[in-house]
């Protein structure tokens, strides 16, 4: 016996120590000034996690991100159909057209219902299933659903690979909700979680390095047949180039969805766009986010999805700048078809002397001219100024690009004057649950209440310990279910204090009571807390954000609370008592 107690000792002593260690960084960290820190800069031996305090705790930035739907079925259409002039995507194309005319004053939303009723009015012998290859409107958004869990992966691996803290990302309703907790500054956030990242190496047929008057003439000829376009240009009076407002590009595009359905030029080029300000002709003359038009090949060379692998690193060259290094697929497609690096390499030696333009997103990243042969699948994206600036592109490359282009329809920042005064409620509101508890169980059960008591107290360090392990998120119905573990760990050493009370009122022997009561309240304890945790298992499977966190700290407070009533106070009865035989047990 006297060996049975000095292991579980040292188990437990074992146990208050390692849960210390796992407390000693999350002090650290919350002793420090966080903002900018990231949370291993203060890592302890080999733990490097701290306890997150959730957006409603501590504040952040919240983003509600809607589908770009009308983007999304021309992108699912062209997929499936290779007749760019068919009559389906003449119908396709106007019903978006006459959506946008008779909503050109609002911010009405177009969605799958929006295109059943434009189909209807433009042309009655067109159905939504003869778009899409016999898709009905269950089944489009059946696609709908898979293609935001998609992004909702991709999302979350952009903003990981930035090593933000504890990020919520998940799906509500038809739309994305991002939460970041807390000051973390993140480079070009909205820019990271909204990208649809479409790479394309496309061949530039003209572009603005021609003279100015050879580009404008071009330009000119091209949108005389189009006036809706050729309005919306604007002309530098000193360097007489032609270029796009920023308050103008998303109009120009707009009318670009109408042209594109009928005009047969569409099927062969397309427009694509240039920092204005990049071009030392125009630098002083434009604002940021003015547009220079390009014009390339509309079937690229490589797609992003060719790309495996992104990554930064400084140019080698005579200037001080940052690349990005691209790695391009070797291996043969599905289809048996050339490998990316295949193509790349033979592109590259047939065509010297062309330009290629980088884009993302139809926006000219670098547009190099070709001087030599690439063999090897390898490419380089140059031009960036900042190691931010390459870092927030290999991002997006590296993680894929959104199935589902997206479009933020709602931001937030919290502040966190409000977290502050529920973390100092729920603070509050957890000492006087725990002192209220420690007082009624003293009074009540004198000496077994005061073990209760110790065994609580080590309840909260292993909860905590357990918490910092995980590097889990705590929000505010978290707290809540770290002090609904108050009640569940007293619960069961009620439970056993109540056996034992039971056996001694039958004349039971002091030692065999303590004995008969915990193994007789052992089955009662087990069979009430797996229910509870198979409750809180369903809470983390079906739930999201703060549910999780609620039945993790459920589900933490579980197993420390069974450990604590069971096995410590056990020990600390039979290290009391089994000492000498008692004649009478306070309790």
């Amino acid at each position: 016996m006297q060996n049975n107690i000095i292991n579980r000792w040292v188990l437990i002593i074992g146990a208050i120590a390692l849960s210390i260690l796992f407390l000693i960084n999350d002090i650290n960290y919350y002793k420090s000034d966080k903002e900018g820190i990231s949370k291993s800069s203060n890592s302890f031996l080999f733990d490097s996690k701290v306890i997150n305090l959730g957006l409603d705790l501590q504040g952040g930035k919240e983003f509600l991100l809607a589908p770009k739907i009308d983007t999304w079925l021309k992108q699912l259409f062209d997929s499936e159909n290779q007749n760019i002039l068919s009559d389906e995507r003449k119908a396709l194309f106007n019903a978006l057209s006459d959506f946008y005319s008779s909503h050109s004053n609002d911010d009405a939303t177009f969605t799958l219902d929006s295109l059943s009723l434009y189909l209807e009015k433009t042309n009655n012998s067109i159905k939504i299933n003869n778009l899409f290859n016999g898709k009905d409107k269950d089944a489009i958004y059946k696609d709908l659903k898979d293609a935001l869990k998609t992004n909702v992966n991709i999302i979350r691996n952009r903003i990981d690979d930035k090593g933000v803290l504890e990020p919520t990302i998940r799906i509500v309703g038809d739309k994305i909700s991002v939460q970041i907790p807390g000051k973390q500054n993140i480079n070009r956030l909205e820019s990271i979680i909204t990208s649809s990242a479409k790479l394309e190496f496309t061949e530039v047929i003209k572009g603005p390095n021609l003279p100015i008057y050879e580009w404008n003439q071009f330009i000119n000829i091209k949108t005389s047949k189009w006036p809706n376009l050729k309005k919306l240009l604007s002309k530098d009076l000193d360097t007489e180039l032609l270029f796009l407002k920023k308050e103008n590009v998303s109009k120009f595009k707009d009318e670009l969805i109408k042209l594109e359905a009928s005009d047969r030029w569409f099927t062969n080029y397309k427009f694509i766009y240039y920092d204005a300000k990049s071009d030392p002709r125009l630098s002083n003359f434009v604002n940021s986010g003015d547009k220079l038009l390009c014009v390339v090949l509309k079937n690229p060379i490589i797609e992003g999805k060719q790309v495996v692998d992104a990554n930064t690193s400084t140019d080698q060259g005579l200037t001080s700048g940052y690349v990005v290094n691209l790695k391009l697929d070797s291996k043969k497609g599905l289809d048996k078809k050339e490998s990316a690096a295949s193509i790349w390499s033979n592109y590259t030696e047939k065509n010297i002397g062309k330009i290629v333009a980088i884009t993302l997103d139809d926006n000219i990243m670098t547009s190099p001219v070709i001087r030599s042969k690439i063999p090897n699948g390898e490419c380089v994206i140059t031009g960036f100024e900042t190691i931010s600036d390459a870092n927030h592109v290999s991002t997006q490359l590296k993680h894929g690009k959104l199935n589902l282009p997206l479009k933020i329809d709602y931001k937030k920042n919290n502040g966190p004057e409000l977290g502050k005064k529920m973390i100092e409620l729920g603070i509050f509101a957890f000492i006087i649950g725990i002192s209220c508890v420690i007082v009624f169980m003293i009074i009540y059960y004198k000496n077994a209440g005061l073990m209760a008591s110790i065994a609580l107290l080590l309840n909260i360090i292993f909860m905590t310990s357990i918490l910092s392990l995980l590097g889990a998120t705590l929000t505010l119905p978290g707290i809540a279910g770290f002090i609904l573990t108050i009640g569940i760990a007293v619960d069961a050493n009620v439970i056993i204090f109540e056996r034992i009370k039971e056996e001694l009122q039958k004349g039971t022997p002091p030692l065999s009571a303590i004995e008969s009561g915990y193994n007789r309240a052992f089955v009662t304890i087990i069979d009430a807390n797996i229910t509870t945790l198979l409750t809180a298992f369903i809470l983390f499977v079906l739930g999201s954000g703060p549910i999780k966190g609620f039945a993790i700290t459920l589900s933490a407070g579980i197993v420390c609370s069974m450990f604590t009533a069971i096995f410590v106070t056990r020990t600390i009865f039979n290290t009391i008592y089994y000492s000498k035989i008692p004649k009478k047990l306070s309790i």
